[in-house]
């Protein structure tokens, strides 16, 4: 088993297959660019306002971000990786380098922490991998069974179990893979986080929403946790800038037939805002936390 996932990985990490996935990854991406710029081409952006919800949005979307940058330091801790810069400085690089085209820089970023590459680059290469799919593998068993269910809340309480029984299945699976692979996997120490970072997406979209679409809480539910499946499956593109595109067209065709495009388009444009400025305003605090220490 061992062997074979050893393979697997290998043709992964060759330099042609990384160009095809990247080559391949941008060009959806440029797709879907082109089809929601087609359609902000003839919405009009006159009456359209932030709030002051936007900022508590904002505070919430750093405190995400700093549970991500946590599981990615217990990962690199748990695996003994000896930095030779501080663990929150390259998290932050990495997550802003995310938006450069191709996923280089993203890559680049996340092995320069480690003083010794040739002993921790496999290592930190399955945790990148662990780190990109996580979120689709969680939302995989609810995006193929929620099809047999009709009403919002029942949905909603779908995501909820099958994300429970997914973490904790990835969990026991991943302790099986991580040992033969000797690395230490990135949902060991983890689960809290990953759990109360998935937790607050969806509280955030469901903030944002709720400023733009007046419907009851299981529908705004329910149309947050599609945003974050759109998210999670965005994760997947590595070659596309952040998800750019890619994300806002999953997200596009999953909820056409729940809100109108001009509600549509309003939410996300709001949420990628919100995202790169979050993206932003993290990357100053970390360089004012390493500045104090």
């Amino acid at each position: 088993m061992s062997k074979k996932l050893e393979s697997i990985l290998k043709k992964l990490e060759s330099e042609k297959n990384q160009n095809f996935i990247k080559r391949f990854n941008g060009s959806l991406s440029l797709i879907a660019i082109f089809f929601i710029v087609r359609l902000y081409s003839e919405y009009s952006f006159n009456d359209f306002k932030f709030t002051n919800i936007f900022i508590l949005a904002l505070i919430m979307q750093i405190f995400f971000l700093f549970m991500l940058f946590s599981i990615w330091r217990n990962f690199l801790i748990n695996n003994n990786v000896d930095p030779n810069t501080s663990f929150i400085e390259n998290w932050s690089q990495a997550n802003i380098i995310k938006y450069i085209p191709g996923g280089i820089g993203l890559s680049i970023a996340r092995f320069s922490i480690s003083k010794n590459l040739s002993k921790d680059s496999k290592k930190i290469f399955f945790g990148m991998v662990e780190d990109q799919t996580r979120g689709a593998i969680l939302v995989l068993p609810f995006m193929m069974s929620s099809f047999f269910f009709e009403g919002f809340l029942e949905k909603n309480f779908l995501y909820l179990f099958t994300f429970i029984i997914s973490l904790f299945l990835i969990f026991k699976v991943s302790k099986v893979y991580s040992t033969k692979l000797n690395f230490k996997s990135l949902f060991f120490d983890n689960l809290s986080f990953i759990t109360f970072s998935c937790a607050l997406q969806i509280a955030i979209n469901f903030v944002i929403l709720s400023t733009l679409y007046n419907s009851t809480y299981s529908q705004l539910i329910y149309i947050s946790i599609l945003y974050f499946v759109s998210a999670s499956l965005g994760l997947l593109f590595i070659g596309s800038p952040a998800g750019l595109g890619i994300r806002e067209f999953i997200f596009y065709i999953y909820a056409s037939n729940l809100l109108t495009s001009e509600i549509i388009l309003s939410y996300l444009f709001l949420v990628r805002v919100l995202s790169i400025s979050a993206d932003i305003v993290f990357y100053l605090i970390s360089k004012l936390l390493i500045k104090l220490n």
